[in-house]
């Protein structure tokens, strides 16, 4: 980590120094095309005033050049009346001969036509001459170093805070991978920074839950199997000590359902394992949920003495699915209420913000709230006895919450205005 933070660091800085030199190029570039304009100007202007001041008398020209050199001594370092170069493009304007650009001092020689008949082929030479003091200069490299310095320490802030952030992260991986899922990223700012925390934080929470998943499933596969295997061990070794007919028929019979719920138990696991499998391809197709509720509320009302079902449904809702875990999952929600319920369930179809809602209302003994969650993990049941009476295996909802994420819905629990529980299963618009 401390190998990459001084690789950051050294190549934001390296970009710096070369987006300073290349800038001070172009500046250079600049400067010295800015001031050979500036002084050219200045050098005609002053021909101007100069040239009308001068004649044909040599020795008055050398006066009055002395004049205004002494004029001039901070600006003009000398100036001289110069026979006009041969060669020279432009006998009207004047021209920069010579430039010297120094970190101190800017040296230019302007050549300047004189426009005067008598003096047509002459021209003033004008030797410029700016530099700056030590103190000019002091305090320029004074604020170059406070520039880098200040850049430094920003940069120096950025990558020990990105060197923290990425301890972070691998303090939290190596947690997670020791198995230690209560990790947590802490929360940024920053939108990126805080986009990758909430995403870690989630991968953490997933595996917990995967982690506490198969711990349940694990213990509860080993206990919901050894009781129908004892139970089938008692009846054979009861048979085969001999019995009346009856007894043994009945012992049988008992036999036989043991293995049906063994074939059950199978079922409901592939489908567990089937569904947990994310790589997995499963066929989707568009379904209508209300018409497939119907259909099962329709089924379980005649087969089942106890259901007393009703649907309320204002509009219609299509879902891609696939059909049979869907159906499924519907089956389980639907006849789990029945199974608890007192007289009569009702199912409500209703539209609130942006996602429809099913609603499953009982009129039975209710889940507890601290048990609301708890009873969507496979194995898990509010009536611990796990007897044939009860039946079922805890992985009813289980497995209607897992069919429900892969459709993009969720499943919550509150209770009903019937007094029993409210099952909710949510979907997106």
């Amino acid at each position: 980590m401390r190998t990459f933070a001084v690789i950051l660091y050294s190549l934001i800085v390296g970009c710096l120094l070369l987006a300073s030199y290349a800038t001070e190029s172009l500046i250079d570039d600049y400067y010295q095309e800015e001031i050979s304009q500036e002084f050219r100007h200045y050098g005609q202007l002053l021909t101007l005033l100069i040239g009308r001041e001068l004649s044909g008398d040599q020795t008055h020209n050398q006066h009055r050049l002395a004049y205004w050199r002494d004029y001039l001594d901070e600006e003009v370092e000398d100036i001289e009346l110069i026979p006009l170069p041969d060669g020279s493009t432009n006998k009207q304007a004047s021209y920069v001969d010579f430039i010297d650009i120094t970190e101190q001092t800017d040296h230019l020689v302007v050549i300047a036509p004189l426009q005067q008949p008598k003096l047509k082929h002459m021209a003033l030479k004008y030797n410029f001459v700016s530099s700056f003091s030590d103190e000019y200069i002091s305090a320029y490299y004074l604020s170059l170093i406070a520039i880098y310095f200040f850049l430094a320490v920003v940069i120096t802030l950025i990558s020990w805070a990105m060197y923290r952030y990425l301890r972070q992260i691998s303090t939290v991986t190596r947690s997670l991978a020791d198995g230690d899922f209560t990790s947590r990223m802490p929360s940024y700012r920053i939108p990126a920074l805080a986009k990758l925390s909430a995403d870690i934080n989630q991968m953490a929470t997933a595996l917990d839950d995967k982690t506490q998943e198969n711990i349940i499933l694990t213990g509860a596969i080993h206990h919901e199997l050894r009781i129908p295997i004892t139970r089938l061990r008692l009846a054979l070794d009861i048979a085969l000590n001999g019995g009346s007919q009856p007894e043994t028929q009945e012992l049988l019979q008992g036999m036989d359902e043991d293995l049906e719920e063994l074939s059950a138990l199978m079922e409901e696991i592939l489908t567990i394992s089937r569904l947990r499998l994310t790589a997995v391809e499963i066929d989707r197709q568009e379904i209508n949920i209300i018409e497939m509720t119907r259909q099962i509320v329709t089924q379980l009302n005649s087969s089942l003495p106890k259901a007393n079902i009703t649907v309320h449904a204002a509009t219609d809702f299509c879902l891609l699915a696939n059909p049979t875990l869907l159906e499924r999952a519907l089956f389980n929600v639907i006849s789990n209420g029945v199974k608890y319920c007192q007289n009569r369930v009702t199912i409500t179809f209703s539209q609130e913000k942006e996602q429809v809602i099913l609603s499953v209302d009982d009129d039975g003994p209710g889940i507890e709230e601290d048990e609301r969650t708890l009873i969507l993990k496979p194995f898990y049941r509010t009536d611990k006895s796990r007897n044939r009476d009860t039946g079922g295996f805890g992985l009813g909802l289980a497995i209607a919450n897992m069919v429900l994420k892969d459709t993009r819905g969720w499943i919550s629990i509150t209770d009903s205005p019937r007094g029993g529980a409210r099952v909710n299963l949510h979907w997106p618009i």
